[in-house]
């Protein structure tokens, strides 16, 4: 009997060992589980802390490039009215430009728009097609700000029943950006006179009637610079008009409409109407 006991420690203490050894086993299982699991996410947290940082830091460079293309557009258009305009008296469409050097900067140049009481007062160019200008400036190097641009099927621009011009919508409130601004009767009633310039030193006055957002896919017709139907494009024009229409339509004999992007959906437009006064 004490033999067989004897016999039988060494069993059972291997036996403990062995229990000792897989209880030791399964508590560093979870131990490195719990360490490989802390370990995770604590690269998963670093991860997403440098991702931001990541975007965070592109978006403040776009943001100070798209800074810096504003300013250098502000001061492109400033240095071009500073360095073309003589005198800047246009209340009463008085306003006096540098033809012969303009001109020689861009022979493209047919006309001068300037809108009182709004930012709009530029050169006006036309080219051989629509994408000429869309993003090239006078000198005619590319610049996102473009030109304003009269529609290139204009066979005789501002003589034709219906001239189109063409401008950016940008966000610096330049070029044709404030055209936005139209869609409230208010802003049309104090701001309704628009002054196109000719190197021969007339001067067409147009008034606003008319400003509607479109789908220029759906619309086209408003950018018809081939008018043979004139009564079917005055009815157009004053068809979801924002503003009062209160020009009588036997007296219209050519209208000016004027096109800039909404920024919302690549197709839409807003487009005003203004119809002329003296010619």
């Amino acid at each position: 009997m004490r033999r067989g006991l004897l016999n039988g420690r060494p069993r059972f203490l291997s036996f403990i060992k062995l229990l000792i050894i897989v209880a030791l086993n399964y508590f560093n299982a979870i131990i490195f589980r719990k360490v490989i699991h802390m370990k995770t996410k604590k690269i998963l947290r670093y991860f997403v802390i440098i991702i931001l940082l990541a975007v965070f830091a592109y978006s403040l460079y776009n943001a100070a490039a798209l800074a810096k293309d504003f300013n250098d557009m502000n001061r492109e258009l400033k240095q071009v009215q500073a360095e073309f305009i003589v005198d800047e008296d246009v209340s009463e469409g008085g306003l006096e430009i540098k033809w012969t050097e303009l001109l020689e900067k861009n022979s493209d140049v047919i006309a001068w728009i300037d809108i009182p009481g709004t930012n709009i007062s530029y050169p006006v160019v036309q080219g051989k097609d629509n994408d000429e200008y869309l993003r090239r400036n006078l000198d005619k190097v590319y610049s996102k700000k473009g030109s304003i641009f009269v529609d290139a099927t204009n066979l005789n621009p501002f003589y034709d029943y219906n001239t189109v011009v063409y401008g950016h919508n940008l966000m610096n409130s330049s070029m044709f950006s404030e055209l936005k601004k139209y869609s409230k009767q208010a802003f049309a009633d104090e701001n309704n006179i628009v002054y196109v310039y000719f190197p021969d030193g007339s001067v067409f006055e147009y008034k606003v009637v008319s400003f509607h957002k479109i789908d220029a896919v759906n619309n086209d017709a408003f950018y018809n610079t081939g008018i043979m139907d004139k009564n079917g494009f005055l009815s157009l024009v004053k068809q979801n008009n924002y503003l009062k229409f209160d020009v009588e339509e036997a007296d219209i004999s050519s209208i000016l409409t004027l096109s800039t992007c909404t920024n919302y959906n690549k197709n839409e437009r807003y487009i005003i109407h203004a119809v002329l006064l003296n010619q």
